[in-house]
């Protein structure tokens, strides 16, 4: 009931052609359209942003076109002017009092998976080092376990292919978020319950929209209420499984 009374109040602070929004670093998972970007669909986390944002102002009846940046000089925009909406942002503590924050619109932990049947018994990332581990490439992971000196990378076109390779006993190891994950088994056809997580986190991933602090907390508060409307309807669900996996 709350959330929906904080959607049904006047949004008396910023009308469609008030807001200026702002992304950054999409890379190649966006298109223009009609002078507007979109997510591509299953390119990745930056397209969901993308379609998650469109699908919030649309919720609050403010719809705006959303226009890339560089990082540096939407940091710029959204600390020193009204009206402003950056995404997606992490949440630093040095970042923490110059803007409002929404979300978090995403939040997730990355894992190295193993075989339910066979498990490694892997407690650290070096302990996995020399093991045959399946990568998305040009993935986060990619880089980060070359980095760290990975001996065995796989890399796969698909994480339905790491996790075939997985059930098929070629690779020891995937690393991939949990988010999504049972749709990557479906999709490798593979059950959820011959996989499991192994006891190595690769990290957490969790991003945020930033609001100019100018911004009223009434507002910020309509913000928040429409990204916890859209987790409630499936809404949220759908655009992540459509424009993210």
């Amino acid at each position: 009931m709350l959330i929906a009374a904080l959607l049904l109040l006047p949004a008396g602070f910023a009308t469609a052609r008030d807001w200026q929004v702002y992304t950054h670093s999409l890379g190649e998972q966006a298109y223009v359209a009609d002078g507007n970007l979109h997510g591509k669909e299953h390119a990745g986390k930056r397209a969901f942003y993308l379609e998650l944002v469109h699908s919030l102002l649309a919720e609050l009846g403010q719809p705006a076109p959303i226009s890339e940046v560089p990082l540096a000089r939407g940091l710029m925009l959204v600390e020193k002017q009204p009206y402003v909406v950056l995404f997606n942002l992490s949440r630093t503590p040095e970042r923490l009092d110059l803007v409002h924050w929404v979300g978090p619109t995403l939040q997730e932990t990355d894992y190295l998976y193993e075989s339910r049947r066979t498990p490694t018994g892997i407690r650290s990332l070096a302990d996995a080092r020399d093991l045959p581990v399946c990568i998305l490439n040009g993935s986060s992971h990619d880089e980060l376990l070359a980095k760290l000196g990975f001996r065995q990378l796989k890399r796969h076109t698909s994480y339905a292919g790491c996790f075939r390779m997985l059930a098929a006993g070629r690779v020891k190891l995937v690393a991939s978020a949990d988010a999504g994950l049972a749709q990557k088994l479906h999709e490798a056809a593979v059950a959820s319950d011959e996989i499991q997580a192994s006891a190595v986190s690769l990290g957490q991933d969790q991003g945020y929209i930033a609001l100019s602090k100018s911004t009223p907390a009434s507002e910020v508060a309509r913000w928040q209420a429409a990204l916890q409307s859209m987790r409630q309807s499936g809404k949220y669900q759908a655009l992540y499984r459509r424009y993210a996996q």
